[in-house]
């Protein structure tokens, strides 16, 4: 059998088990856990992505959700067209979760797609400032990132640096300065970053380039 003619056959005989799996689903029949997962996967792998929100659901009306769910359930609300649904679910893990990085780059990228950057911006330097140096590497990048992409690479820089100077074993702000300083034709000024970074972050009174 060719292979283009035995990737047919498996696509339709995946395509079989779905429709068989939604069948049982709409049905009200049993469907095993890992049935419902294969048919999520495949839903989604598809672009059916309101039939995968039907198909999470049962997994989310438990007493204690996971928040992996939680996300994949906003991510899908955002996907599916329904930005405020998917607002509220992250506002929502917030809430029990808060500054968690993955919820906020989920929320961030919400709302850029909304056209909300001034909005994302505030309340991240808000949730920045709120907490102390040593516990805020990771959103301080995230807010970093944010600025540059809005043209603030001045304050984004200003930003790194501060990240630099509080984390002084972690490379990751200055290997962000070196590219934002290579970007602007600075090459002596990165190359000088890398090898900081390189070497292990910032030296016990450096200065940033």
């Amino acid at each position: 059998m060719a292979p283009e003619t035995r990737a047919r056959s498996t696509r339709q005989a995946e395509d079989l088990q779905v429709e068989r799996l939604m069948q049982q689903l709409q049905n009200q029949e049993e469907v095993s856990e890992a049935k419902r997962g294969l048919l999520l996967e495949r839903l989604l792998t598809l672009e059916r992505l309101q039939e995968a929100e039907v198909v999470l659901q049962p997994w989310l009306s438990g007493r204690s959700t996971p928040r992996e769910l939680t996300m994949f359930k906003a991510d899908l609300q955002r996907r599916n067209g329904q930005p405020e649904a998917a607002r509220r679910s992250l506002q929502h893990l917030l809430r029990l979760h808060p500054n968690v990085l993955q919820v906020l780059q989920l929320l961030v990228l919400l709302d850029q797609e909304q056209g909300r950057q001034r909005q994302v911006t505030a309340e991240l330097t808000a949730r920045f400032k709120g907490l102390e140096p040593g516990q805020r590497l990771e959103i301080g990048l995230l807010l970093a990132d944010l600025l540059r992409q809005s043209g603030s690479d001045q304050t984004a820089m200003r930003l790194y640096g501060q990240l630099a100077t509080e984390n002084k074993t972690d490379a990751r702000p200055l290997l962000a300065l070196a590219l934002v300083r290579q970007e602007q034709g600075n090459s002596e000024a990165g190359q000088t970053l890398l090898k900081q970074a390189r070497e292990g972050g910032m030296p016990m009174g450096g200065s940033i380039p």
